[in-house]
């Protein structure tokens, strides 16, 4: 036990403020702030807190981020590749996650548990030159607003994530550091609420901007437009952090109502202007639907055009969709040929699973592949208008969660051309299903997986979430084997299936 605690100081040891790639996260300094660098100055740390959304958005949507894999878990995309956990996640029947330290793509749960203790670190090394008396004059209250923020935003991500974690903000004491106790992620999840709540109440009683240096969104934000965002995210993390469909009607609805009703009320989207070269990308979304990589899983083409099969597991190439049959039968999904192209052939590798097969490719976003430079959604206004019919389904109230989906300006009408839905409880959820997957696609990293386990639709077997990564618990000084999730009787996987 001594043996461990010793190891844990090390774990939080003093953290680097310098911006990093994901290349470049490594197990140590996660969370103490150098109080002697990082309240150098006022200035310094402005710098500090402006950067951090940065860090946090091109990480998130790194190569070597959680995105990828989680999109094929959920049988959104499809994938044989073995990168970034692909195969792995997309084999049938579903295996347990590899936590084993030699894994090739162990990397991916490690950065992300990185990459967001690491965002909290300098945030709390922000907040705590405040409580210390460093003069930030008038700039006071937008960088207390942005260092919150991104507590809240790096803390809801590993609660959506990770089974447990640690607690550690301007508040945690050296002691408390020297000791720290593991949460689960329901406790993680509560106090990234708090931080989101307390920046949108900053926020919105504090006149400043946010320049698109910032956040790089068309326009920049204003205080207002701000304390929105902030709640945007917030309706997210409460709705998607449950495991299962019996956690998710547990899920607090009528704060996720108050949240979206102060929300958005158009896309917050960030313009990605470059690939690599130090400003703002997304990879997720290039290796997702570059040429050759991955395709859109079948099982969302057949939700599209039910004439299509929902699972290829027979390795034969389905016919071209027909543009008239989509144009004429109210019940396809227009946004089929809109939002995604056909491929006639197939080039995974057989012998990995013949389900891994689909001859189509999310083009939706194809003119962002070669420039790298577009806007792109980060989160939608129709996810905020889906979390409002859940959060009325789950109350009780079905008849206006049904005008919602059936909202004749709304994606699923305009975009969709697809007719109204029964105001019944099971239609209205399928509805919102599927203009998660449809309409939402690949906009927020990890959503996909995150509402099929929501809605016990993961197939059996698929970790309903991740363990402590393996770099983690090595540090810790665990013995191997160390624990993991996932595989079908195993601990912490679905046991049902959309199948």
């Amino acid at each position: 036990m001594n043996t461990i605690k010793n190891k844990l100081l090390v774990l939080f040891s003093v953290i680097s403020i310098s911006l990093f790639s994901c290349a470049d996260l490594t197990v140590e300094n996660l969370n103490q702030p150098d109080t002697e660098r990082a309240l150098a100055s006022s200035s310094d740390l402005v710098t500090l807190a402006e950067g951090l959304y940065r860090t946090f958005y091109t990480g998130l949507n790194s190569y070597g981020a959680i995105g990828m894999g989680t999109a094929v878990l959920a049988d959104a995309a499809t994938c044989s590749w073995g990168n970034q956990g692909m195969q792995l996640m997309g084999t049938e029947p579903r295996p347990a996650w590899d936590n084993a330290p030699n894994y090739s793509y162990q990397a991916i749960t490690n950065n992300a548990f990185n990459l967001m203790y690491s965002i909290n670190s300098s945030a709390t090394d922000v907040l705590k030159a405040l409580e210390s008396g460093i003069d930030f004059g008038s700039d006071a209250k937008r960088v207390e607003a942005l260092a919150k923020f991104m507590q809240g935003l790096s803390s809801g991500y590993i609660a959506m994530v990770f089974d447990q974690a640690y607690i550690v903000d301007e508040n945690t004491t050296t002691e408390e550091l020297s000791s720290p106790t593991l949460v689960p992620y329901s406790d993680i999840m509560d106090h990234a609420i708090t931080k989101l709540v307390a920046a949108a109440t900053i926020a919105k009683a504090n006149s400043f901007n946010i320049s698109e240096s910032v956040i790089n969104t068309p326009g920049g934000l204003s205080n207002d437009q701000f304390a929105q965002v902030i709640h945007a995210f917030a309706a997210r993390f409460m709705a998607n952090v449950a495991r299962t469909k019996a956690e998710r009607s547990a899920v607090d609805w009528a704060a996720v109502q108050s949240h979206v009703a102060n929300a958005i009320d158009s896309d917050f989207s960030i313009h990605n202007d470059a690939w690599e070269t130090g400003f703002w990308y997304n990879e997720m979304l290039v290796y997702l639907t570059y040429p050759g990589w991955a395709r859109v899983d079948m099982r969302l083409i057949n939700m599209m055009d039910d004439s299509y099969v929902s699972w290829s597991n027979d390795g034969l190439n389905h016919p071209a969709p027909d543009s008239a049959r989509i144009a004429d039968v109210a019940e396809v999904d227009d946004r089929l040929w809109s939002d995604y192209s056909y491929l006639s052939s197939n080039n995974f590798r057989p012998e990995r699973g013949l389900y891994f097969f689909s001859n189509f490719r999310f083009t939706k976003h194809a003119d962002y592949i070669g420039p790298y430079d577009k806007v792109l959604p980060q989160v939608t206004l129709s996810e905020m208008h889906m979390l409002h019919a859940e959060a009325l389904v789950q109350q009780g109230n079905v008849a206006a969660a049904a005008a919602i989906v059936n909202d004749p300006a709304g994606a699923r009408t305009v975009r969709g051309g697809l007719p109204a839905v029964a105001a019944t409880a099971d239609a209205v959820m399928n509805a919102v299903h599927h203009e998660r997957m449809i309409e939402q696609y690949l906009t927020g990293k990890g959503n996909e997986w995150m509402d099929m386990r929501g809605m016990d639709m993961l197939q059996a077997g698929s970790p309903l979430h991740f363990p402590l990564p393996a770099k983690i618990l090595e540090t810790l000084g665990y013995e191997l084997p160390f624990y993991t999730f996932g595989g079908v009787g195993g601990p912490g996987a679905s046991t049902g299936g959309w199948k």
